[in-house]
């Protein structure tokens, strides 16, 4: 099973990829201080609603990159009022931009595209003008467990703030998912992949799909739910 294509399944009837809502990623709007004129840069940019909602309202000019060709073909459907948006359907390998040469860098949910969070952090900050906004969207532990078991953990919010922190990026704001939105933001995967498992019973990738589809389902029960949240931090780079 190609994981693109799950994901493509998964994401088919949502257009905003994280476990945030509409209203909370409107107020990075104002977090960035979105305006005519200003350079974008969208990591793992998926079907890129926050840029293109900007470009609709400003004269922006965007790039978003993302593996995924079905989720830029959303995000390629229609063209802004006002911006100017340009997509790339490539990985973050060997991807190289000139140092300080965007006002905006965000990745959401995507930092694994280029390392783990520190790296992703050193590699955004040296894009980003001086004065220029860092956004990046993560997991973050909230509770950390009883008994651990080894497993990898992600940074609690403080940690994070303090990786951003060192890196450059002084953090002006923060996001916060609650409860509420990151169930609906699991609960929609498991809808869709069932009801995608219900509509096509002969296709290869069924058994794989649904396999995955519920062993995620239980992670998001067993481990998210009770232990992790997922948090927005925006930073500002130094003049």
């Amino acid at each position: 099973m190609d994981p693109l294509n799950y994901w493509a399944i998964a994401e088919r009837d949502i257009e905003i990829q994280n476990p945030v809502t509409d209203r909370k990623l409107r107020l990075l709007d104002n977090y960035c201080d979105i305006r005519d004129g200003l350079s974008v840069l969208d990591i793992g940019c998926g079907k890129a609603w926050l840029m293109r909602q900007w470009a609709e309202k400003f004269a922006i000019e965007g790039v978003g990159i993302d593996v995924n060709a079905r989720f830029l073909e959303v995000a390629r459907r229609k063209s802004p009022a006002r911006g100017r948006l340009t997509f790339h359907n490539r990985s973050m390998s060997g991807f190289s931009v000139a140092p300080q040469s965007y006002d905006v860098v965000m990745c959401l949910g995507a930092t694994f595209t280029l390392g783990d969070f520190p790296q992703a952090l050193d590699w955004m900050v040296k894009a980003a003008k001086p004065g220029g906004r860092v956004v990046v969207g993560d997991l973050t532990l909230r509770h950390a467990p009883v008994v651990h078991r080894g497993e990898i953990l992600p940074l609690d919010t403080i940690s994070m703030m303090n990786v951003v922190e060192r890196h450059g990026a002084e953090v002006s704001a923060t996001i916060s998912a609650s409860e509420a939105d990151f169930e609906r933001y699991a609960s929609h995967h498991r809808h869709a992949t069932l009801t995608w498992g219900r509509e096509n019973p002969g296709h290869p990738d069924h058994a794989e799909v649904l396999k995955k589809s519920r062993a995620d389902w239980v992670h998001y029960q067993r481990h998210i739910r009770p232990m992790l949240g997922w948090t927005i931090f925006v930073g500002r780079t130094a003049d």
